[in-house]
């Protein structure tokens, strides 16, 4: 007995100086493992029903006015113009209210695409829907910096490291760059 309790006291003295180590990694995900996890239940037309208020933008002449003079938030939403040269060509508008949903509307303020996020504790994803309720594209966060997108069919259309848009060989492309700025 007095030779457990020895044995007990040392290992207790061991386990004293002992260290504990967390071990921390993550999924990578290539092009074909992140659609799969892109893609699980997924669905493919939604009810615009709901959405009926958001068809036409009720306040287009105040958000391009507001863009314009380079205000992209106020109080109740954000707002994310897109340029050719210095012109507005298209916006898109996520309401304070709920920021799960982004609209996407044209120049005259006519709703062209939601987006909807699923924010998941461990995986981020935004499903893109036209405005009949179609799935038009599928977003998926494959890390902090990490982003594949795909159409509707699976097939990817963008892989983004960061800020730089990458090919199917994983090569920069740089060819263009998407910004919400003029």
């Amino acid at each position: 007995m007095k030779k457990l309790t020895v044995l007990f006291i040392f290992l207790l003295f061991l386990c004293a100086f002992a260290q504990d180590e967390v071990v921390q990694g993550s999924i990578k995900y290539n092009e074909a493992t992140a659609k799969i996890e892109a893609f699980k239940n997924v669905e493919k037309k939604i009810d615009m029903h709901k959405f009926k208020d958001y068809f036409t933008d009720k306040n287009r002449k105040q958000n391009l006015e507001l863009m314009k003079n380079d205000i992209f938030q106020i109080e109740t939403r954000s707002l994310f113009p897109f340029y050719v040269k210095d012109a507005i060509i298209a916006y898109a508008i996520v309401y304070s209210s709920d920021s799960r949903y982004t609209f996407y509307y044209n120049y005259i303020g006519k709703l062209m695409k939601i987006e909807i996020l699923e924010d998941d504790i461990s995986k981020k994803r935004t499903f893109g829907y036209s405005r009949f309720g179609n799935l038009i594209s599928v977003s998926f966060e494959a890390g902090d910096n990490e982003q594949f997108v795909y159409n509707e069919k699976g097939k990817l259309i963008a892989h983004w490291l960061d800020d730089t848009l990458v090919s199917e060989n994983n090569k920069d492309t740089r060819f263009f760059k998407i910004t919400r700025s003029k």
